[in-house]
């Protein structure tokens, strides 16, 4: 079962967002994946019925892009909006999403995209980190001795 320090898969668990409505992005998506020692925070892209059940945890607040509607987790250090950044489809997101011990996480493609269109300093080493894994997967074939 995932796990992390703050406890945060427990919290976003607790909050029974029903399946197939929601997905993780961002860099949770790589701690999951081992790309990242540790991550700050979640952050959920909810549509549908997930996003009615964030709104009875929360009054829903501008985005900090301005993109968008949030609902800050009372006591955990998620956050769950309503849609991702210009550009991207909440419904593709969601539907091609990986799940990882019955979570839905954003495809590693999509992360190092998204991830490469911001280009600030904090995902700098969250890209680098995918294209090593990307190389480790796409390099010469070991051979057999």
């Amino acid at each position: 079962m995932l796990t992390d320090t703050d406890g945060l898969f427990e919290a976003l668990r607790a909050l029974e967002l029903p399946r197939g409505e929601y997905v993780v992005c961002g860099s949770a998506a790589l701690y999951v994946r081992g790309l990242r020692p540790r991550m700050g925070d979640l952050d959920v892209l909810a549509r549908g019925a997930a996003w009615r059940r964030a709104l009875t945890i929360g009054t829903p607040q501008p985005t900090v892009s301005g993109y968008g509607r949030r609902v800050l987790h009372p006591t955990a250090a998620i956050e769950i909006v309503d849609r991702w950044t210009p550009g991207w489809s909440t419904d593709r997101l969601i539907e091609e999403a990986d799940r990882i011990d019955g979570i839905p996480f954003m495809r590693l493609g999509d992360v190092w995209r998204w991830k490469n269109e911001a280009r600030r300093p904090k995902d700098l080493p969250d890209i680098a980190a995918i294209n090593r894994l990307h190389r480790a997967w796409t390099g010469p074939p070991a051979t057999c001795g």
